[in-house]
């Protein structure tokens, strides 16, 4: 005859169970995945986990509202998030870590032609303590001028701590 025990809210028929400790981790081992972790990133081209149009400006890593559709009118500011992963860090004489991106831009219709663009569009620098893994890039363009029709956003990434270039290539309409 099987026995049902309840045991801290879980019904048990027959079953013995053996408490394992839990295994905890100790700050140093947490180090050692983190330089694991940045080892890989090291390698890792440069690339986008993320990018997308926003619907208002990010208040945040992660914390942005995606826009449901890639339409704007003449003269609406659009506005790209993305989450860069595989940048450099440049250590300065201070301690501190130098990260960022210097980012062109190119505007093309739809034949791929181009009909605008301009290099060094924005520059983002930051230093920090610490080699930040968490970095958000928003850019955000105004086309004034432009016809209604179909258009694509080109932005050229180039790392300023290492030789690490990506790009980020979002369509999109105006609508007049």
């Amino acid at each position: 005859m099987k026995t049902k025990t309840k045991i801290a809210g879980a019904s048990v028929f027959g079953l013995a169970l053996i408490a394992v400790p839990a295994l905890s981790q100790t700050l140093d081992d947490i180090i050692s995945a983190e330089e694991a972790v940045i080892a890989a990133w090291q390698q890792t081209p440069l690339t986008f986990r993320t990018a997308l149009f926003a619907d208002s400006k990010p208040q945040g890593f992660g914390i942005y509202v995606e826009r449901a559709h890639n339409e704007f009118a003449t003269g609406e500011s659009i506005i790209v998030y993305a989450e860069p992963v595989g940048y450099g860090w440049h250590l300065s004489p201070d301690g501190t870590y130098t990260f960022g991106f210097n980012v062109d831009f190119l505007l093309k219709d739809d034949a791929g032609k181009i009909v605008a663009g301009q290099e060094n569009f924005q520059q983002l620098e930051l230093n920090s303590r610490f080699r930040n893994r968490e970095f958000m890039l928003v850019l955000t363009l105004t086309v004034d001028g432009a016809p209604p029709g179909s258009y694509e956003i080109e932005y050229r990434v180039r790392d300023v701590a290492s030789d690490k270039e990506g790009t980020i290539a979002l369509p999109f309409h105006i609508t007049g």
